[in-house]
């Protein structure tokens, strides 16, 4: 009885140790946006090595989306340097908890960028944050902002068209009926 119970306190135990090793105990983060569609997103992790961290959003019309983070900085010997390198940000497409990546633009070039190539559908998304802390033995953290806008139907714009030719006709008729 005691080496049963003494053999599964020691498997779990190595199994806790290993997913904290991996990285992989990071929960996922549900976002929360303002009344302007911002969310703001970040998380800072106290050892070296690489992340995979995931936040998930909910749109419920068709919409856009895109974001910006920044890297913090670590003092190390006196000087302020980059100890974190994010190097992918890729969005997914979540239906039944399975997840779709879906095509990503991200771009590092001084300043993170990201967006999803293609306009969302109502549904449940999110995006995963990869990359490493670049000095061993440091941490470090990153934030960022992501944004959701809805797109206007086709419809809004034809009614918008229909409007504006409604006021020019109707503003020729009046400069015709002044002249005659």
């Amino acid at each position: 009885m005691k080496k049963a119970m003494f053999s599964k306190v020691a498997t779990s135990l190595l199994l806790s140790a290993g997913l904290l090793a991996s990285g992989v105990a990071a929960a996922d983060e549900v976002l929360t946006f303002d009344a302007a569609g911002n969310a703001t997103f970040g998380v800072t992790h106290a050892t070296a090595g690489s992340f995979n961290d995931t936040f998930l959003f909910s749109v419920s019309e068709l919409a856009t989306a895109s974001g910006t983070a920044v890297t913090g900085k670590t003092k190390i010997d006196a000087a302020r340097l980059a100890n974190y390198g994010i190097t992918d940000i890729t969005f997914f497409s979540e239906v039944g908890g399975v997840r779709t990546n879906l095509a990503t633009t991200f771009t590092a070039d001084g300043a993170i960028e990201f967006f999803p190539e293609a306009d969302l559908i109502a549904g449940n998304y999110g995006f995963t944050v990869s990359g490493n802390t670049l000095l061993s033995g440091k941490g470090g953290s990153y934030a960022g902002t992501l944004n959701v806008s809805p797109v206007p139907e086709p419809t809004t714009y034809a009614m918008l068209g229909l409007g504006l030719g409604m006021l020019a006709f109707t503003a020729r008729r009046k400069a015709n009926s002044k002249l005659g």
